[in-house]
């Protein structure tokens, strides 16, 4: 199954201040988490052109292994491509773009990657997403510290975002909700705000689950059958909330149907559990079950609420 990796960071430094730097692969040990005890094995000085292969060794979990990339596309000062020419991936394709703002450099990333072992090694993927979402938040970091950033902290890790969700340059200004969103990610730290029916018994007993399990605050929550919601502020409808579950990301960025619960279960460590909804033959599947359920939510609910007489509790 292919899979795919997007993020992006916005540099203070205009581009040929920021492209040497990738130049230097001596400078990937840099950006890269000690936790992985990353080393280049291949003699130094390298000479990044196209054709160019850089040997690498490091380790996953503890498990030492060697990784060989070649540079297939350079394209100085504007892009480079790097794929996997062996290592632990059945596929691995990593476009760095650097695109020149009046307000720095845009740095993009776009991975697209396959693992081994087909639906056995999809079992993984959940606990391979958090690992590179690690390694490309220390990437971030360090960028940060070189070059400053003023999006450093809300700067997306997306994997597996739709099309739609991926786009390098976001053209014109964010609305003011997604300003909003992101200020306030900034401050709480969260990573997914999710609106949530407290009008259906199953949602709120899933939510206080999940809430019992977010040790780390990752979630941020709003019930759309609260008297005080109103959906305009995300400029959505009423009826669009009603009908489908909907959740934010720190960018601004909105996800819907079952895509929302593979997110939440992710942030709080348990996506290994929605891990087989988002493999290619289930998925369909999965999210056609989910919205059945959502359209009939209101109903099931009300059912599952009667006494063993079959007469409606009083209070609803």
């Amino acid at each position: 199954m292919r899979h795919t990796l997007d993020t992006r960071i916005r540099l203070r430094q205009p581009r040929e201040d920021v492209f040497p730097f990738f130049c230097d692969a001596g400078n990937l040990e840099q950006i890269t988490p000690p936790e992985l005890n990353f080393r280049i094995e291949t003699p130094q000085p390298i000479e990044m052109r196209k054709g160019a292969r850089i040997r690498y060794r490091l380790k996953l979990w503890g498990v030492p292994f060697s990784w060989e990339t070649e540079i297939t596309c350079w394209e100085p000062p504007y892009r480079f491509v790097d794929e996997q020419a062996s290592g632990p991936f059945r596929r691995w394709v990593h476009r760095h773009e650097l695109v020149e703002t009046p307000a720095g450099t845009l740095n993009y990333d776009h991975v697209e990657y396959e693992l081994p072992f087909g639906l056995l090694g999809s079992l993984f993927h959940p606990l391979l997403k958090r690992q590179l979402a690690r390694i490309f938040r220390y990437r971030h970091e360090v960028l940060h510290g070189l070059f400053g950033s003023d999006d450093m902290l809300r700067a997306p890790v997306l994997i597996d975002a739709s099309p739609g969700l991926r786009g390098p340059l976001a053209k014109g200004p964010r609305p003011a909700w997604a300003r909003r969103l992101a200020a306030d990610a900034e401050e709480k730290g969260w990573e997914i705000k999710l609106l949530y029916d407290g009008a259906c018994p199953f949602c709120r007993r899933e939510i206080h689950w999940l809430k019992n399990k977010d040790r780390t605050n990752r979630m941020l929550l709003e019930d759309i059958s609260a008297p005080d919601f109103d959906a305009s502020r995300y400029d959505l409808t009423a009826q669009a909330v009603d009908g489908k579950i909907h959740a934010f990301l720190p960018d601004g960025s909105v996800i819907t149907g079952m895509e929302v619960f593979r997110r939440l279960y992710a942030a709080v460590g348990l996506g290994w559990l929605l891990a087989p909804t988002g493999w290619p033959l289930i998925r369909p599947i999965a999210d056609y079950g989910y919205m059945l359920f959502a359209r009939n939510r209101v109903r099931l609910g009300q059912a599952a609420g009667r006494g063993d007489s079959g007469a409606s509790c009083p209070t609803g």
